[in-house]
């Protein structure tokens, strides 16, 4: 699932700085950011076959004076040898940056925070877990060798929490959000193979864990619905049960139309002002920056980096 966030895997990792620190920079308006669809990745990454139902990591080469952005277009991947893992090689090699933002937690951890050097430092190791496992952290590896300082590029859930319940969304809704978020996570990085009943029973006591840490460490501090109310309320939204969707996850991805996909599109669209004005930030201030984030939050944001920088240079990675 293209749009889903890395931040569930590296819930109950301490985080050692205040979260609830300020944005340290203006957020950009929202009409500065695509609304998130399907259509909206079939426009601007044509490359992608079977309109876009399986993501194709990108490299987007950006220069304007003195000022150079590499956004690499991550499909979230766990395995050394995936492309994904290719083009953040390639992003590399494509600019020599002073910062690495990288996605899957906050900004206000600061830079090369502790929690996260630990992590990286894990990776490629046979213990690493799935966040250790995956492209941030490959990233951050590379960083950390070359003596480059990374940054999460996610807002605090605080913030994200207050926005959606100004937009009107219960604990009840967030909660069914953050247990099905775990779940495709768990799915994709091979943590459960399917969705069966077996499976299930296997994740859910972890995800129901995850759910009710502190905002602060990665959760939401919600309580969970027993595995039986939650698959029921599946039913109630999807029309199936999730025990045998052979469509899930990309029946929950961008289009999904109901009380879920709302809730994620305002929740990407709180993420992507907070990344767009990071990003703006970040090229003011050490000119040459790379960006290695999911490929759907290039799209939403590729009108407002073209306006600032130009027209890109991409190469995709199909293989």
């Amino acid at each position: 699932m293209r749009r889903k966030r890395l931040w569930g895997a590296l819930a109950g990792i301490l985080m050692e700085v205040s979260v609830y620190a300020a944005t340290p920079f203006t957020l950009p308006s929202e009409d500065r950011i695509l609304p998130s669809s399907l259509e909206l990745e079939r426009k601007t990454e044509p490359w992608c076959p079977g309109d876009c139902a399986v993501g194709v990591p990108f490299v987007a080469r950006y220069r304007k004076g003195a000022e150079r952005l590499v956004f690499v277009g991550a499909h979230h991947a766990f395995r050394p040898n995936a492309p994904t893992m290719r083009a953040v090689d390639e992003g590399f090699t494509e600019v020599q940056p002073n910062v690495v933002i990288v996605e899957g937690f906050p900004t206000a951890m600061g830079e090369n925070p502790p929690p996260l050097v630990a992590a990286a430092h894990r990776y490629g190791a046979p213990d690493a877990d799935e966040f250790a496992r995956g492209e941030s952290m490959y990233a951050a590896s590379i960083a950390l060798m070359r003596g480059i300082p990374f940054l999460g590029g996610e807002p605090t859930r605080g913030e994200e929490l207050q926005v959606l319940k100004i937009k009107g969304f219960t604990d009840t809704d967030i909660a069914f959000s953050g247990l099905l978020g775990g779940l495709s996570q768990a799915l994709r990085s091979g943590d459960i193979p399917d969705t069966s009943p077996g499976s299930l029973v296997k994740i859910y006591p972890r995800l129901v864990q995850e759910l009710k840490l502190p905002l602060d460490h990665g959760g939401w501090n919600l309580d969970a619905p027993s595995l039986d109310a939650f698959r029921q309320r599946y039913r109630d939204i999807y029309g199936v049960d999730l025990v045998g969707d052979h469509e899930f996850p990309l029946r929950i991805d961008v289009g999904d139309t109901t009380r879920h996909g709302q809730q994620s599109r305002v929740d990407m669209m709180t993420r992507d002002r907070h990344l767009l004005g990071l990003i703006e930030q970040q090229l003011a201030e050490r000119h040459s920056v790379l960006v290695v984030y999911g490929g759907s939050h290039w799209a939403t944001l590729s009108a407002a980096l073209q306006e600032r920088l130009g027209q890109p240079k991409v190469r995709p990675f199909l293989k």
